[in-house]
């Protein structure tokens, strides 16, 4: 069986992890964040950025299928980040 990037579905579990690692990484990093001189606004894109790279990282490479091949598993921390932080930019910049 080949290993691809994306994997064929998405379940209900890592959606439930991807959403708790976002609101402990917002709870755990927006204050400290703040207190270190930055703005709410990006406070909370730093602090959702992080929080949903480490936790759809997870996601890609221990829930939905675990991968051995060692290209794969950068390709889909790459798309991890990427997609995190693009969507934290939206939401905390764009959206609003």
């Amino acid at each position: 069986m080949t290993e691809t990037v994306v994997p064929k579905r998405i379940g209900f579990r890592s959606v439930f992890v991807l959403l708790i690692s976002v609101s402990i990484g917002l709870l755990l990093l927006s204050k400290p964040l703040m207190s270190a001189g930055l703005a709410k606004d990006w406070s909370v894109f730093l602090a959702t950025g992080i929080s949903a790279s480490v936790g759809l990282s997870y996601v890609l490479l221990k829930i939905e299928g675990p991968v051995e091949n060692a290209s794969v598993k950068k390709k889909r921390v790459l798309l991890a980040v990427v997609v995190s932080f693009l969507i934290s930019f939206i939401l905390a910049f764009v959206a609003k």
